[in-house]
């Protein structure tokens, strides 16, 4: 049996003749009759057909003449079988397979502030790391030059540069300045990460499942959620292509409370196993609920993700229906070393509802579209800037306040009551303002929320329906007893 690892999107394996096929390395004789061993012996949708001996003789025959069909001949014979199988040239498989690879560096990310360059990520793989570089130090040198005036894109062509060399910098953080000498390494991208976004509520983001790396970056949150009392977790898989079936299984597997659990099952060919079935462990940490985003884009291998999660977890999934890839692809390399047969060998199955091969996973609760800010103001009360808001305080100026704050970012919600979430808010907003954190909102505050809600409206922003709606329910789970309990080895225990 060929190993199970694979993309459902994105693999390049070299395959080599001397399988069982209706062929044997001594009697093909032509580059036609070598691709259409490939075919029968790998497609799923030709275990049991094989192609006459005198349409082989045609078709060898008319190639023969015309050399530069081949292409043309291989893809209609393909599109016979299924719409996601085809044969491409060098140029026509690199433009249409990004491939997901990383790059040479230190492995921050930076961001452009009017105080100047900040590190706003640090790949967990890359050296800066390793070396202690956090989030949301300044960079105030490189290699001894003042970077106080830098770009961060020239800052960025200074971090990359050949494996093996080194690079220092000086950072500044919480008023002291600490320098790193760096070695630069091949960093691979990476797609998943995660913040807190609410009292017991987690964010996390899947932009792809392109290596083992991601299912691991995967554990690595969701094992550290209980030191976080995290009750409700965001998962977002918007946009995301796919990528590792295995990363799926993984995933979905570390989410599950319940041992035993069937997830689904993949469809080979028999000659390649058949059908394999797939059961949880169990053990994931007990939550008060889970949201899934989904959209348009979000397919294959992360598609499988969302419909376990679904099916076999109970999962809220948020947003539209999904993109409906629910086959995976073998890409073979061809005899000349360039052109790829990218060939479906295998079809996924959902615990429930089997294949959704063209049709998609349909959201639990369907969200389509944002909303402007304009349109979010519109249904808040008219804020009045002259009142006096005060702590304990319940009214629609109440509302028309918090519902102002969390637009900016302040708050997790929307509330009448004037409790402590939204004084902490509101007194955060007053420091990032420049204003005397008080325990009321005075006019002087209320004039600055209205601005700076203003503001954002006249920049043409639009709301993430589908995020807002998901931590809505996230935040009133979150409100909801724990079910385990935190222990002090790092554990914890079911409640």
């Amino acid at each position: 049996m060929r190993m199970k690892r694979i993309f459902s999107i994105l693999l390049a394996v070299v395959l080599t003749l001397g399988s069982a096929s209706a062929f044997s390395s001594d009697v093909i004789n032509s580059k036609f009759e070598y691709v259409l061993w490939q075919i029968e012996d790998n497609s799923l949708f030709t275990q049991d057909t094989e192609m006459p001996r005198e349409q082989i003789d045609y078709w060898n025959a008319y190639l023969e003449e015309h050399p530069e069909e081949f292409d043309r001949v291989v893809n209609d014979y393909l599109a016979t079988l299924d719409s996601h199988s085809m044969y491409l040239s060098e140029q026509e498989y690199d433009e249409g397979f990004s491939q997901l690879v990383g790059y040479v560096g230190v492995g921050i990310g930076m961001q452009q502030t009017p105080e100047g360059v900040i590190v706003s990520s640090v790949n967990r793989s890359g050296p800066a790391y390793v070396a202690g570089v956090q989030v949301g130090d300044k960079i105030v040198q490189i290699d001894g030059q003042d970077a106080s005036q830098m770009t961060s894109s020239e800052l960025a062509e200074q971090m990359r540069g050949d494996v093996g060399t080194q690079v220092r910098i000086t950072v500044e953080r919480d008023g002291a300045q600490l320098s790193f000498v760096l070695t630069r390494q091949q960093i691979q991208q990476e797609y998943v990460s995660s913040q807190t976004v609410a009292d017991g509520v987690e964010y996390i983001r899947i932009e792809a499942m392109g290596s083992e790396g991601d299912l691991e970056d995967f554990k690595a949150i969701w094992n550290g959620l209980d030191e976080k009392n995290t009750r409700a977790v965001i998962l977002d898989l918007r946009s995301n292509g796919g990528g590792l079936v295995d990363d799926a299984w993984g995933m979905a597997d570390t989410i599950l409370e319940q041992a035993g659990v069937y997830m689904g099952a993949i469809q080979w060919r028999e000659d390649q196993g058949g059908l394999e079935k797939h059961y949880s462990t169990g053990g994931g940490l007990p939550l008060n609920k889970l949201c899934v985003l989904v959209d348009g884009n979000t397919a294959s291998a992360a598609e499988l993700l969302t419909g376990i999660l679904k099916e076999a977890g109970g999962a809220e999934v948020i947003g539209t229906t999904t993109y409906g890839k629910g086959q995976g692809q073998y890409h073979i390399t061809m005899l000349d070393g360039v052109s790829r047969l990218v060939i479906t060998c295998m079809e996924m199955q959902l615990p429930q509802s089997g294949g959704w091969e063209g049709v998609g996973i349909a959201p639990t609760i369907e969200v389509n579209g944002s909303t402007s800010v304009s349109d979010y103001l519109q249904d808040l009360p008219v804020l009045d800037t002259t009142a006096t808001l005060k702590y304990g305080q319940q009214s629609e100026q109440v509302r028309a306040l918090s519902g102002r704050l969390y637009l900016l970012g302040y708050t997790a919600g929307v509330s009448d009551v004037f409790d402590t979430t939204l004084l902490s808010g509101l007194r955060a907003f007053q420091q990032d303002q420049g204003l005397t954190a008080r325990l009321v909102a005075n006019p002087q505050t209320l004039q600055a929320v209205q601005r700076a809600a203003q503001e954002l409206d006249n920049s043409q922003t639009l709301l993430d329906d589908a995020y807002n709606t998901a931590l809505s329910l996230c935040i009133e789970a979150a409100a909801q007893p724990q079910r385990y309990t935190s222990l002090a080895d790092g554990s914890w225990m079911a409640a």
